[in-house]
């Protein structure tokens, strides 16, 4: 769970004399657009309140789950930038509208949903989604699993370790695919148009392949 993005709009929040109406819902969207937050059925997974709230807390915000569940029900109430603006026209404050239970208004079909990243995250987001769609073989650690900033180097050596007994086991399987097709290959004196069972049974005098697997 990252937590960067949110705590910066925790500091924002904090820093205004009102309390930021805008801020909120760009939390409970960038919550409602988080798949490490948010459970299938929609509402939060396990432990994220904590996590969120522990990491307001160590920089010297206090954030509560109410809160957190109030950003999300405003966000779920205004999709998009028109009906925001709506709302914010009639209420003033952050108490009178969630007092006022973020009641609904009509969007703009044509309207896209408002996005809460800013220009230089849904680029960073795209690369992240270009390195996923390549199966990141290339990153040495993927960032959609580890935030830099928060991320400690005990959390990379277990994730190396992990990725070492993954890759093992791979090099232990190649080793055995091969010398098993060396011994189907010489079986069948080099012959690569023999089929799969006719080299077997050369080879281990039975076409049982499935017990060799």
């Amino acid at each position: 769970m990252k937590t960067t993005q949110y705590v910066s709009i925790d500091r924002r929040i904090a820093a205004s004399e009102i309390g930021s109406i805008r801020e909120r819902w760009l939390y409970g969207l960038r919550l409602l657009a988080d798949p490490d937050a948010i459970a299938p059925g929609g509402g939060l997974k396990n432990g994220v309140a904590e996590t969120l709230i522990a990491a307001a807390k160590a920089r010297g915000i206090k954030l509560s789950a109410t809160e957190i569940r109030y950003r999300l029900m405003c966000a779920r109430a205004y999709p998009t930038e028109g009906q925001f603006v709506t709302a914010v026209t009639n209420f003033e404050t952050w108490t009178d509208l969630r007092s006022a239970g973020f009641p609904p208004y009509s969007a703009d079909p044509d309207e896209a949903p408002a996005d809460a990243r800013t220009p230089a995250e849904r680029k960073r987001d795209q690369s992240r989604l270009l390195l996923d769609q390549l199966g990141e073989q290339d990153a040495l650690f993927p960032l959609d699993q580890f935030e830099p900033a928060e991320t400690l180097l005990d959390d990379l050596v277990k994730y190396q370790e992990k990725q070492q007994q993954i890759t093992n086991g791979f090099i232990a399987t190649a080793a055995r695919r091969r010398e098993y097709l060396d011994r189907l290959t010489a079986a069948v004196g080099g012959d690569l148009s023999r089929s799969w069972r006719d080299a077997h049974l050369a080879a281990f005098g039975t076409d049982d392949v499935e017990a060799e697997q």
